[in-house]
């Protein structure tokens, strides 16, 4: 089981590691319904369009899916997955939700040590964030560069409906001001998805 994790935490932080902008040119996307949990994404999210839906279990088993949003100055991730360690219990407090996040925020920093980040500087290590009415997160913000642009990084991640619940927004540092609302237009979308999943 342990050797399994490899390859399925390197397929994440890989997916992590492309970079921030990718033109959404003319493509149109229409709402997306994730069959496992039953969570509709809808398109759009104020600025932020919703470009793909990507499954990546038939890579690997516990990899679950992606769903990305873009401006040209941002970009939104969810993934949904379980690692094959399910059901993830809902919410932060149990001990697999916080070592996941731990591992997330580590996966950030490898990329530092690979090359692919520069000057990585965490603002907000690890704290528990309310994310509308009932759903909590714990997240991480941090701050690096990459192909030569300085970007902002939010982490967020949950335990949601047996799936750990991890978002992953990251825009332009010069871009802060404008890509602002469109942060919280994300996050209000992610809270008014999730309404009926109880959060401990």
């Amino acid at each position: 089981m342990v050797a399994k994790k490899v390859p399925v935490r390197a397929l994440i932080v890989m997916a992590l590691a492309m970079v921030i902008i990718i033109s959404a040119g003319n493509a149109h996307a229409e709402s997306y319904r994730h069959q496992r949990t039953g969570l509709v994404f809808p398109d759009p999210v104020n600025a932020l369009k919703l470009v793909r839906a990507t499954d990546y279990e038939p890579l690997y088993a516990g990899l679950g899916t992606g769903i990305s949003y873009r401006t040209d100055t941002m970009r939104a991730d969810i993934f949904l997955y379980d690692l094959t360690q399910g059901p993830i219990p809902d919410g932060v407090s149990s001990q697999v939700v916080s070592k996941e996040f731990d591992q997330a925020l580590q996966d950030i920093y490898s990329l530092e040590t690979q090359g692919t980040y520069r000057n990585v500087s965490v603002v907000v290590k690890k704290q528990v964030t309310p994310v509308g009415d009932r759903l909590k997160f714990f997240h991480g913000v941090l701050t690096y560069e990459q192909n030569n642009i300085k970007l902002i990084s939010h982490l967020y991640l949950t335990g949601c409906r047996g799936l750990f619940m991890k978002l992953r927004i990251t825009y332009f540092k010069d871009a802060k001001v404008r890509e602002e609302p469109n942060l919280a237009a994300f996050l209000a979308m992610i809270a008014d998805i999730t309404k009926t999943s109880s959060q401990p």
